[in-house]
């Protein structure tokens, strides 16, 4: 009585077999949630629906509506992670509330431009 079809895997190894399998890439590959990772898996996603695509409107026999759909939910899926990562990103690179009221309600920034002359 094992466990049938992965239901208890974590959805980041089932992300890495699906990409992997989609792609043809290794799951290491497949693994890298880096920002160049992600870009990479990206494009690698949009030429395989790119190709999907064609293969449809030629009406060739290779074409197969599963994987078309299987293509373009992991591209939704990595564009969401990606913008996840983003705002993550920005959240912490964005001055904490904190340090805005510290800097003064009277007090101006200077530019560089002021700040050359």
């Amino acid at each position: 009585m094992g466990v049938q079809n992965g239901t208890f895997e974590p959805e980041e190894i089932k992300r890495r077999k699906a990409l992997a399998y989609l792609l043809g890439i290794g799951e290491t590959e497949a693994g890298d949630t880096s920002l160049n990772g992600r870009l990479s898996i990206i494009a690698k996603l949009k030429a395989a629906r790119r190709t999907e695509i064609a293969r449809g409107q030629a009406g060739s026999w290779l074409y197969d509506v599963n994987r078309h759909l299987n293509i373009c939910a992991s591209l939704r899926r990595e564009y969401e992670a990606l913008e996840e990562m983003l705002a993550d990103d920005l959240e912490s690179a964005a001055p904490s509330n904190a340090a805005i009221a510290r800097r003064g309600v009277g007090e101006k920034r200077m530019s560089r431009a002021a700040g050359r002359l």
